[in-house]
């Protein structure tokens, strides 16, 4: 019997904690463009081109959170056209933003110390592999390979849901030791998405395995 890529609901809540910081901070991010912030290096890029920046935030909040349920097999179970209707909102909207995070990477003049070149580089082969995971997924599923839908799916979601590991990281990293040389942090904030990545192998595997 294959076990499910994430059984039930035993990496919903999770997924959704995992989300929950990153959505937090877009959600700040919007209510000072809305109402007008303090112009600093840090936000001056998106202070100047708001339109990229809030795409990516809503469209990454809607793919998170959308899919740490399409991955509840008792969802997916028991209203499979609701899971149909979900992926339908959830995949341009994972196509959207990953395209922003692409055109933010290339397009934004970001301060040295917020991405050197290894982070510049990393982001961008991020942003590429999330959207063909996504193109793969979708092939594979309006051609009926429903086992490699699901393992694109994963890898698109792994990608996907880097900032929240990156906050993981960080964080303690940040409060034992204090603020990381650009270099560190550009390293801390890769290996976020290699992280991910190596989970979402590591669970398509385990749903293989006999």
């Amino acid at each position: 019997m294959s076990i499910s890529p994430i059984q039930s609901c035993k990496l919903l809540w999770p997924l959704l904690l995992l989300s929950a910081v990153p959505i937090a901070a877009g959600a700040v991010r919007l209510l000072g463009l809305a109402f007008g912030s303090v112009v600093t290096p840090e936000n001056a890029r998106f202070v100047a081109m708001p339109v990229p920046v809030v795409l990516h935030i809503l469209c990454a909040t809607v793919f998170c959170v959308l899919g740490a349920f399409q991955f509840d097999s008792a969802v997916r179970r028991r209203t499979p056209r609701l899971h149909r209707s979900a992926g339908r909102v959830a995949v341009p909207c994972g196509i959207a933003a990953a395209l922003t995070g692409l055109w933010m990477t290339g397009g934004y003049a970001i301060p040295a110390e917020l991405q050197g070149k290894l982070l510049y580089g990393v982001r961008l082969l991020v942003g590429l592999a999330m959207t063909l995971a996504i193109f793969a997924s979708v092939r594979a599923v309006m051609q009926g390979r429903i086992a490699q839908h699901k393992a694109w799916m994963v890898r698109a979601y792994a990608l996907g849901q880097g900032a929240g590991t990156q906050v993981l990281i960080l964080l303690p990293v940040t409060l034992l030791a204090g603020a990381p040389t650009p270099l560190l942090r550009d390293v801390l904030m890769a290996s976020a998405w290699g992280l991910n990545v190596a989970l979402g192998e590591w669970l398509i595997r385990r749903r293989r395995a006999p």
